[in-house]
Formats: structure tokens, C-alpha cells, sequence
């Protein structure tokens, strides 16, 4: 072979190589949409005068923003005491999350404990003060679990063991918690 095969082949190669493994040459962060700053408000709001379904719902969308909702988390730190019962499957997307990660209905606190955990280490420090002065036992629970799942690198998707089954006894150093 020439020099100028060898060459050609190479380049063939190469470009084939970068197409076949999605390479455009485009950066990733042109491709994620951003929040704008009047959507998370607008979401904070509902927080704060909604009723349970519109809190929730709320809630939830604020955790899929992440790091872009870091404004909502005192907000959604004063929601974790809340106990109204909700129907995540009339906010979430497909049957898949609102029914096979959470087969029972949510309450407000959960949703907003999910959405804290997926907004991530920017809610420590709230998810902390209630842990430590909340005089709501579904408060300090909440937090707690969004505290462990936070420090597990967890994604927010599965609720605490707890959650689902009340009758199960609770271990005596978490019992202190509730």
C-alpha cells in the first residue's frame, strides 16, 4: 500500500470510529435545557399556597431540576412534616414511577424528602436543622431518610423501608428519631 492508502484508510477509519460512538464535536452542556429562574419561583409558590396534589406535584418537579432548584430547598424543607396523602401518579410521568417505585400513595413530606435527595448536597444543612429541632416526628423522619440517602449517593427514586410498612417494627436507635 502507498503512503496515500495508508493514509486515506487511517481517516477512513477514524471519521467512521467517531460516528459510530455519537461524537459531534458539539459540547454536552448545549444539549441540557436550562431552568429559568421564573419557573423555579413559579414552582416555589405552589409550595407555599397549592393544595396537597399541587405541593406535591410542585415537589416533584423541583427534584427533577436538581442543582437548578437549590433556591427551593427551604421551601421544600418546611413540606417534610406534612402528612396529606397524594396521588403521585396524576404528576409523574409514566405508570412505571408513579406505581412500581412507589406503590402506595405518597405524602407531601416524602415528595418534598425525594426531591430534597435529588437536589443533593446543597440541602445538608436544612435537611440538618430539621433532623435537629423539628418538633414533627414525620419531619425528622423525612429528613433523616433524605440525609442517608444524600450521603449513598442515592438517585431519589425508592422512599425508606418505613414508608411502606408501618406494622414493621423500627429498629430502638431509629425509634429515638420518630
Amino acid at each position: 500500500m502507498t503512503k496515500l492508502e495508508k493514509l486515506f484508510c487511517v481517516s477512513l477509519l477514524s471519521t467512521a470510529l467517531f460516528a459510530l460512538t455519537g461524537f459531534d464535536g458539539r459540547s454536552v452542556l448545549t444539549h441540557a435545557r436550562r431552568v429559568s429562574a421564573s419557573e423555579v419561583t413559579r414552582h416555589v409558590a405552589l409550595l407555599k399556597t397549592g393544595d396537597a396534589q399541587q405541593k406535591a406535584a410542585a415537589a416533584y418537579w423541583l427534584g427533577l431540576q436538581h442543582a437548578d432548584a437549590v433556591s427551593a430547598v427551604n421551601s421544600l424543607a418546611a413540606l417534610l412534616g406534612d402528612k396529606a396523602e397524594v396521588d403521585a401518579s396524576r404528576y409523574r410521568e409514566s405508570r412505571e414511577q408513579a406505581g412500581t417505585l412507589h406503590p402506595r400513595r405518597l405524602t407531601v413530606g416524602e415528595e418534598a424528602a425525594l426531591a430534597l435527595v435529588k437536589i443533593g448536597r446543597p440541602a445538608t444543612d436544612v435537611l440538618i436543622e430539621v433532623l435537629t429541632s423539628s418538633p414533627e416526628p414525620h419531619a425528622r423522619k423525612n429528613a433523616a431518610w433524605a440525609l442517608g440517602a444524600i450521603r449513598e449517593g442515592s438517585t431519589g427514586e425508592n422512599l425508606p423501608e418505613g414508608s411502606t410498612d408501618q406494622t414493621r417494627r423500627q429498629p430502638a436507635h431509629l425509634s429515638l428519631l420518630v
